[in-house]
């Protein structure tokens, strides 16, 4: 992804849109005048006969009366505006299902304030593990969606797992989740995939300079010794000092150095209480005293490390989100100043092997359907529509932009030059940037593996990498208390203590002051009310697992 992956859907937008290479040159022309690419014209004509010869129309055909429905986002970043004059994607959609899209943007206040006054809009769309999905879901406010499917759109396609990991204890399933990885497409027969965020990056050019290479990297003290020559060598780039090491993650650390997250009684295990979480905290403590990690690591925002990694002054990285968008800058100004997918340590002390989290496989947004929704049965069908493969390849690389050969999704050669000409128009005239149906298995099943930018190809690698073991993060992240309750309040006072102690652990004098800091620190984070919050999230680690039906959800516990 570049997905999937989301900080937010403008990381669907950005994450489907920095996929794009464009469109057709086609600049004056409005949605209207232009159709699909002829693969897709084909295709689908082929199916129209198909569907007419078996009495199949697609449920979004069968009633295409003009009709307008209300959707409320509770994003107040999110800004499309359906636009069907200039839009090819809107055109398509109103075309191929009758109906206008009028979107409503706001934020959680919003939402909350539409509840309370019961004048929902149609449909609302919202994070999917916030506590309005179970109070609407219980107060009766929106509508089921197995039952709306079953009667007017049975060509709904989300995966079984879904509905079950999102059905509520009266059986029913109301919310339509964006993002969601199931292990029915995360498969080979499917081509879907878990993907994750805990990787360690390199630069190339660098790496080669002091002598190791990649699989150096995988082992503890071979990553340390690279920092450590780094400095020693006083490596330069552009006449500036070569910074050994950004981005301090001591959770995926923990993850790369084996911590387990499942006991053997099929208990949870918080990932800070682990024996490698300790390790890691004093191996960044160690990169701290020794100046291969600088202050500036615990004060800097994202802008001030992208400046960095984008200006060359970074040899290694750790978390894809720290290099994804800077070392494009760097490699567009030197080519050979390449910031690559190194792998990871593959395990710390202990000598477990290690598993990395996935990235919330559980999904994004849920989008759901009012109770006072005026056309249900065409909102289904719409629905039915966006989570077609079709719109999905859509959504990621614009309406008409692409040809499907062999299986794969090709981008139109012609279609790059639109993009670079002007990334934005481009993008508001071929792309939907409606992704709150998206499943991004879809994307990866029809991926293109035979590309050539080398940036490209090594996110392909990192995505793609067998030697990576991930296990599906459902069962451990759904898992935090109802907001507004005294232990949603007990988390988020804990979470912001552990946010201004970590770093005083790690900036901690030497490894003893660092572990009797640690020490200290759990001790606080007890004293605030963590083992009733402990007993509150293990009971929903063991509902989690009931509802999957499976007995353990730690890969090596699993039989």
């Amino acid at each position: 992804m570049r997905r999937k992956r989301i900080s937010s859907i403008l990381l669907a937008g950005a994450v489907c849109v920095s996929l794009l290479s464009g469109c057709g040159s086609r600049g004056e022309e409005t949605a209207a005048d232009i159709p699909q690419s002829e693969a897709l014209q084909t295709e689908a004509a082929e199916e129209s006969r198909n569907e007419e010869a078996a009495g199949e129309t697609p449920s979004w055909k069968k009633d295409t009366s003009p009709v307008t429905i209300d959707w409320f986002v509770a994003y107040d970043w999110y800004g499309k505006v359906f636009d069907p004059v200039n839009n090819i994607a809107d055109k398509k959609l109103q075309t191929e299902t009758g109906i206008t899209v009028n979107i409503i943007t706001g934020d959680a206040d919003k939402l909350n304030a539409l509840i309370v006054s019961g004048e929902l809009p149609d449909v609302v769309t919202f994070d999917a593990v916030a506590s309005q999905r179970l109070q609407m879901e219980n107060a009766g406010l929106v509508l089921d969606l197995e039952d709306l499917a079953e009667n007017y759109a049975p060509d709904l396609n989300v995966p079984q797992s879904q509905k079950d990991w999102y059905r509520n204890e009266d059986g029913k399933w109301y919310s339509l989740v964006s993002f969601y990885y199931g292990p029915e497409r995360c498969s080979d027969e499917f081509g879907g995939f878990l993907v994750t965020h805990n990787s360690n990056f390199v630069r190339t050019d660098l790496l080669e300079q002091i002598g190791m290479t990649m699989d150096d990297l995988h082992t503890k003290d071979g990553f340390y010794q690279a920092l450590k020559k780094v400095k020693d060598q006083k490596l330069q780039y552009d006449g500036m000092d070569v910074i050994p090491l950004t981005g301090v993650y001591p959770v995926n650390m923990a993850q790369q150095f084996g911590a387990q997250q499942e006991d053997e009684q099929g208990n949870l295990l918080d990932i800070k209480l682990q024996p490698e979480y300790l390790e890691a905290l004093k191996f960044y403590n160690k990169l701290y005293t020794e100046g291969l990690i600088t202050t500036d690591e615990f004060t800097q925002d994202q802008t001030q490390r992208d400046q960095k990694v984008a200006s060359g002054q970074v040899f290694m990285a750790q978390g894809w989100m720290t290099v994804k968008q800077p070392r494009s800058a760097l490699y567009s100004s030197d080519p050979n100043a390449k910031m690559l997918y190194c792998g990871t340590i593959k395990t710390g002390d202990s000598g477990k092997q290690h598993y990395l989290s996935s990235i919330n496989a559980a999904g994004w947004t849920t989008t759901m359907i009012t109770a006072g929704a005026e056309h249900p049965d065409r909102i289904i069908s719409l629905f039915a529509y966006l989570t077609q493969e079709e719109a999905a390849l859509d959504e990621e690389y614009g309406s008409g932009c692409y040809d499907i050969v062999d299986g794969k999704a090709i981008r139109k050669e012609e279609a790059v030059k639109e993009y670079e000409e002007d990334y934005n128009a481009a993008y508001n005239k071929y792309n939907m940037n409606l992704s709150f149906a998206m499943d991004y298995t879809i994307i990866q099943k029809y991926e293109n593996l035979n590309v050539e930018n080398e940036l490209e190809k090594d996110r392909i690698n990192m995505e793609r990498d067998k030697d990576a073991s991930l296990y599906d993060d459902k069962c451990f992240s759904d898992i935090n208390p109802m907001a507004g309750t005294d232990l949603a309040a007990i988390k988020a006072a804990i979470d912001e203590y552990w946010k201004s102690a970590e770093p005083q652990i790690i900036m901690a004098s030497d490894e003893a002051e660092c572990e009797k800091l640690y020490n200290q620190a759990v001790e606080q984070m007890y004293s605030m009310g963590y083992e009733e919050l402990y007993e509150s999230q293990n009971e929903k680690f063991h509902k989690n697992k009931e509802k999957l039906g499976i007995e353990f959800a730690w890969p090596s516990l699993q039989k």
